[in-house]
């Protein structure tokens, strides 16, 4: 459907030049007679300088209606029939010869009819018309033959313009409509195009030549770190990562100077952020560049998932199978250690025996577990009492005395989670904390701190240790299955506490540290 604002506002525009082109054409009107000194010629000098002068006032005064922009329908059709009268009170009193004048009403029906639009336009030939015969008229007191066949043509003439003014003017209108629809159906394109973009799973970013953001969609703005007004800046200043990749990928391409579906190197954008799988595409010729990012951490996530799908039911049979010789070498063992006469190096391969039994038994303890893993009961918790409360009960449970720094946590701040599983996460993250707290300065410290990240808003809990922290390459690996820096680890305890935190919509990272030691951090999402 035609945009009536958009016509509207065209015929201001035209309306606005045309008051122009009047204030300009009024005042040669009045100074041209006497500019080439034709006074004389004209067949009423004291009229036609009367008339001339109120044509440039009542010029001035549309002239400025028109940039008041008040009725624009009324302007566009009383505009017209005042030039005209105007034209034909100085034909009447001007020179004798009046095919000048003639012309210019001719000119001013053609103007309304362009300015109107309408079929009634026409009117403005026929009062045209009109003005032509009582100009004559008033002149001569009888019409020869001959001035009355030249009347004749002036008339037809006018009115043949008009005509053809006519349907010139109605034609443009179907152009005008159906040029607006059509644009306005490419704009309602273009909105639905970006809306899809901005709605994808995929992250797409749109770069120039020079490396600067011409569009970025949601789901890439978010896995940037919600980059603050992206739009304009140069890639480099939002994710330096990103904008190596494209250059090295550009000069691999420095032939051809096309990228045709390049792929670059998984990437983090922050240090909690997912990790993202960079793809370049050349567009226009190469005077953009589209590259999408991909979370390369649901990829591995997906690929670890159905791996793990396919060993579950292998290792919970193996796990089975193993824990009932297990039972029955435990067992022996402790008849073992209870008879008298054994030599105390019997005793100790009798303590070494039952040391590593403890600890298959665990490791197959924790492959049941994962295996049989239940859906959460996720609920409210408010996360200030439930810290605390669980330090208490931690601390119950251990022969030493801990040092657990607690720092302040807003009473409002309530979190969604199955509890008993809140407390699984957290005990082993306490476990590994305290020891490498200990390995590192011979000193059980911790640190525990919660609050809203200000920049995604996500609420957060960070266990804190002293230990030596964590390498870039252990930072890949410390949440895969059976990885583990301590000669009596299992492997396990990490890659059970992300499952859990992912099973209640949180997530569990690794972050560094200013000051040495590792922090993880349990992103959760706010309790509404």
């Amino acid at each position: 459907m035609l945009n009536n604002n958009k016509k509207i506002e065209f015929g201001w525009q035209f309306l606005r030049y045309y008051s122009v082109v009047r204030l300009i054409l009024a005042l040669l009107l009045l100074l041209l007679p006497y500019i080439f000194s034709a006074q004389e010629q004209l067949h009423d000098a004291e009229t036609y300088t009367s008339v001339a002068i109120s044509y440039l006032i009542v010029a001035n005064l549309l002239l400025f209606m028109a940039f008041v922009e008040h009725q624009f329908r009324i302007q566009a059709l009383s505009q017209p029939l005042v030039d005209i009268l105007f034209i034909a009170l100085l034909a009447y009193s001007g020179n004798q010869n009046t095919a000048v004048y003639i012309v210019m009403m001719s000119l001013v029906s053609i103007v309304g009819l362009f300015l109107t639009r309408h079929r009634g336009g026409l009117l403005y030939g026929l009062f045209a018309c009109g003005a032509v015969v009582l100009i004559q008229h008033s002149r001569v007191d009888s019409i020869s033959i001959a001035d009355f066949s030249e009347l004749s043509l002036q008339i037809a003439g006018i009115l043949a313009v008009t005509v053809l003014a006519n349907i010139l003017a109605r034609r443009m209108t179907d152009y005008e409509v159906e040029t607006l629809e059509q644009s306005q159906s490419i704009y309602k394109m273009h909105e639905l195009n970006n809306q899809i973009i901005d709605k994808m799973n995929r992250g797409v970013i749109v770069v120039d030549t020079k490396n600067t953001i011409q569009h970025i969609n949601q789901t890439a703005w978010y896995g940037l770190g919600l980059p603050e007004n992206p739009i304009g800046k140069p890639l480099k200043l939002v994710t330096d990562d990103l904008a190596y990749q494209l250059e090295k990928a550009r000069k691999d391409k420095s032939e051809s100077g096309r990228l045709d579906s390049e792929e670059g190197l998984p990437f983090r954008a922050t240090n909690t952020g997912p990790q993202l799988l960079p793809r370049f595409i050349s567009l226009v010729e190469g005077e953009k560049i589209l590259i999408t990012l991909d979370n390369y951490s649901e990829v591995m996530k997906k690929a670890h998932q159905l791996k793990l799908a396919s060993l579950g039911q292998l290792t919970a049979n193996i796990a089975h199978e193993v824990k009932n010789p297990l039972s029955a070498v435990s067992q022996a063992t402790a008849l073992l250690a209870e008879k008298k006469q054994i030599s105390d190096d019997d005793q100790e391969l009798i303590k070494i025996i039952q040391r590593q039994s403890k600890r298959i038994n665990e490791i197959i303890e924790n492959v049941q577990k994962v295996s049989k893993s239940k859906p959460p009961n996720r609920e409210a918790i408010v996360l200030n009492r439930f810290i605390k409360r669980f330090i208490k009960e931690y601390k119950q449970g251990l022969k030493f005395e801990p040092v657990i720094t607690l720092e302040d946590i807003d009473e409002d701040l309530m979190v969604a989670f199955d509890q008993s599983q809140l407390k699984q996460v957290l005990s082993n993250l306490f476990d590994n904390g305290l020891k490498f707290s200990y390995i590192n300065t011979k000193e059980y410290r911790l640190h525990v701190a919660a609050g809203q990240d200000p920049i995604s808003e996500d609420l957060f809990l960070d266990v804190i240790d002293e230990g030596t922290g964590v390498t870039l390459e252990q930072k890949e690996k410390i949440f895969e299955p059976f990885y583990t820096t301590a000669h009596d680890g299992t492997g396990l305890g990490l890659y059970i506490s992300k499952e859990l935190c992912e099973a209640n919509q949180a997530h569990l990272d690794c972050i560094p540290v200013a000051f040495g030691g590792a922090c993880f951090r349990i992103s959760f999402d706010s309790y509404n």
